[in-house]
Order: structure tokens, then C-alpha cells, then sequence
């Protein structure tokens, strides 16, 4: 029964949350560009003014997309952080997302 509960929990949730349950729909640069700040984990500020956004994982309307939440989580070490401490409040934001999805 377990596993049926999790199979279950999960398509309810992509449902729920709009992503399918293969691999996440590619958004497009230009998609990316359009989200707002708060679609992304961190947001850092180069020293030279550039702002650099990382790990989207909320669309357009700040709903959390679950594929792209899972992305996030795998390229968390891949990103070139400006501070480390970024890092970490990426992870800590993504981890979050997760609880509260039941994930973790």
C-alpha cells in the first residue's frame, strides 16, 4: 500500500502542480528572463551591478513547478556562486519547498 500512496501522492501532485510526471517542459530563455525575482531561489548582485538569478523553480504566476524544483535541487552544484553563503540559502530554500511538499 506504500507504494501505491507514493505513486498516488506524486501524480496528485503533478497535477495539482502542473508538471507532468516525465521530464520537465524546457522554458525558454526568454521565459526564464520574464519571471519575476521571486521564481528563483537566490538572487545574487554582482559587484559590478548585474543582477544574477538562479535555480528558477515558480512560474509566471509564483506556482511552485515541481520538475523544475527537482532540476534545481541537481544543478545546486553546478552554479557558480558569487558567496558561498548563497549557496546555502539556496539549498535551505529549495530543501523547504520540499518539506512542505511532503518530499523530504
Amino acid at each position: 500500500m506504500g507504494t501505491r500512496w507514493s505513486a498516488l501522492t506524486f501524480f496528485t501532485l503533478a497535477a495539482v502542480l502542473g508538471a507532468a510526471p516525465a521530464a520537465a517542459e524546457e522554458w525558454s530563455r526568454a521565459r526564464i528572463e520574464r519571471l519575476p525575482d521571486s521564481a528563483f531561489a537566490v538572487v545574487e548582485w554582482a559587484a559590478d551591478g548585474r543582477k544574477l538569478r538562479h535555480l528558477p523553480h515558480h512560474d509566471e504566476t509564483g506556482a511552485l513547478d515541481l520538475a523544475h524544483l527537482r532540476a534545481a535541487r541537481q544543478r545546486l552544484g553546478q552554479v557558480k556562486w558569487l558567496d558561498h553563503a548563497s549557496a546555502d540559502a539556496a539549498a535551505r530554500h529549495l530543501a523547504e519547498h520540499e518539506r512542505e511538499l511532503g518530499l523530504r
